[in-house]
């Protein structure tokens, strides 16, 4: 099992988490490291990173409402990608919401996509990792997302009341997240 350390506003983690979020996230996907760090201390939010043998091997962020949670990054270092950590990973997160679905979203396929090939792949993990299409998308900030989900099924209903938990008040009047079904 991996070592879990909490990142907070104070924590030497944080340089970390940015540093491989500025990598494995494109610029329009990552939401200021600032507000992750605001929402952190609440309840319904795990920000984590994961070593082995005290070696960063990535993290996650994800939040919990009822027994839906939905895992807003999930990032492996790539100097120890191709390595199972990111199978690891998802299966703590798994054991540590043993009675809830787990929800994230993955960019769309697009034959066209310039990271095509990185889609395809990222899609063939999650479903190797017990993920399916939820037969929901998320538009947000010009992406459209496709949510994939184990552990049974969503609905639009229920990931609204999520984001809005993780948002909150004001910043849900900025943040517009869009969902539909498939």
């Amino acid at each position: 099992m991996l070592e879990t350390r909490p990142v907070n506003k104070g924590s030497a983690e944080v340089s970390k988490v940015q540093q491989l979020m500025n990598t494995a996230f494109p610029k329009s996907e990552r939401i200021p490291m600032a507000f992750l760090l605001a929402r952190a201390g609440k309840d319904f939010i795990d920000f984590f990173t994961y070593y082995d043998n005290d070696e960063f091997v990535g993290f996650t962020y994800s939040v919990t409402h009822d027994e839906l949670t939905f895992i807003f990054y999930i990032a492996i270092d790539p100097t120890v990608q191709s390595k199972g950590y990111g199978s690891k990973i998802l299966s703590q997160v798994q054991a540590q919401y043993p009675n809830n679905r787990l929800v994230l979203n993955v960019e769309m396929l697009d034959e066209n996509a310039e990271n095509c090939e990185q889609r395809t792949r990222r899609r063939a993990f999650y479903a190797k990792n017990g993920y399916e299409d939820a037969g929901i998308t998320t538009r947000v900030h010009g992406n459209t997302l496709d949510t994939l989900i184990t552990g049974g099924t969503t609905t639009i209903e229920e990931l609204q009341k999520l984001f809005k938990q993780f948002t909150g008040f004001y910043l849900g009047l900025f943040i517009k997240y869009k969902l539909n079904y498939a």
